[in-house]
């Protein structure tokens, strides 16, 4: 009887030591415009839960429509994670909103270019050659489809909004390709990496699009946190997203994304981008 007491009253005290322990709360992994829309639902699902399971930090995936939305959503939730832009890292870090934990490699450097595409058989050969033309773009705050082009416009005393007819926003890169390729747009600005994605599943379009010029290099697409993620987590994160390569699971989802893994960069790699955004601004109510 003495033993059974004893027994009953551990259970009793681990029963209450479980409900005093609060259970991890679920953030989420936000995307947004960093890779093709298009059938890469269960890769994102996949790679949430790769660093869920790394990190012991529960998450799930979350899609948005804009950057702006993203940034709203990391805002209103502290403790998650997002896959975002260059130029609105550089806005939300400046508000002590964001984090940088990782930057992506994709061949083999951790940097980018801003195309610029037309449709064959144009024969313009520089953006300023499209005044009063439509020019398609991703989002207002992305770094590759409108601050780049913005900015390069302005380094020859041209404003974006003036120079042409129409500013045709298309919610994503694939978006703006689709639009050029289908005549509703004369012009685009799209990511490289997107635009490197989208020809390898559409070989056609190779035949259909004009490059007229690359802008950049620059900073990658970055991986971030909220504010609240504390400084253990993050150091845990920066581990596991740098040592993806050394990992099975890891290196098959690298190659899922055609990215050669992730580097470890301070927030001042995102100088050139925030020198773009203190130029010429951004186009937005934020």
């Amino acid at each position: 009887m003495k033993y059974l007491f004893h027994l009953i009253l551990i259970l009793l005290l681990f029963s209450q030591l479980q409900a005093q322990t609060p259970h991890k709360q679920t953030s989420a992994f936000v995307f947004s415009g960093v890779i093709m829309n298009n059938n890469n639902v269960q890769l994102l699902q996949d790679f949430t839960a790769y660093i869920s399971k790394k990190s012991d930090i529960p998450l799930k995936p979350a899609y948005v429509n804009s950057y702006t939305e993203l940034s709203r959503l990391l805002k209103e939730h502290p403790h998650s994670l997002a896959w975002t832009c260059g130029a609105p890292f550089v806005v939300a870090h400046k508000k002590a909103e964001e984090k940088l934990v990782a930057v992506p490699l994709y061949k083999g450097v951790p940097t980018y270019h801003s195309v610029i595409i037309t449709k064959k058989p144009s024969t313009k050969k520089c953006i300023s050659e499209f005044k009063g033309e439509i020019l398609a773009y991703s989002d207002p705050l992305s770094n590759s489809g409108y601050l780049a082009p913005k900015y390069h416009l302005a380094q020859s005393k041209i404003k974006l909004k003036e120079h042409f007819s129409l500013m045709l926003n298309t919610g994503s890169h694939e978006g703006s390709i689709t639009a050029v390729r289908g005549g509703l747009a004369d012009i685009a600005a799209v990511d490289e990496y997107i635009l490197d994605t989208y020809l390898l599943k559409n070989p056609d379009a190779k035949k259909e699009l004009k490059e007229i010029k690359r802008l950049g290099p620059f900073p990658f697409t970055p991986i971030v946190t909220g504010k609240e993620v504390s400084p253990q987590e993050i150091k845990r994160l920066k581990s596991i997203f740098t040592q993806m390569e050394n990992d099975p699971e890891g290196r098959r989802l690298l190659k899922a994304f055609s990215l050669d893994g992730f580097v470890l960069k301070e927030t001042e790699f995102y100088q050139p981008i925030e020198k773009m955004i203190e130029s010429v601004g951004l186009d937005t109510p934020w």
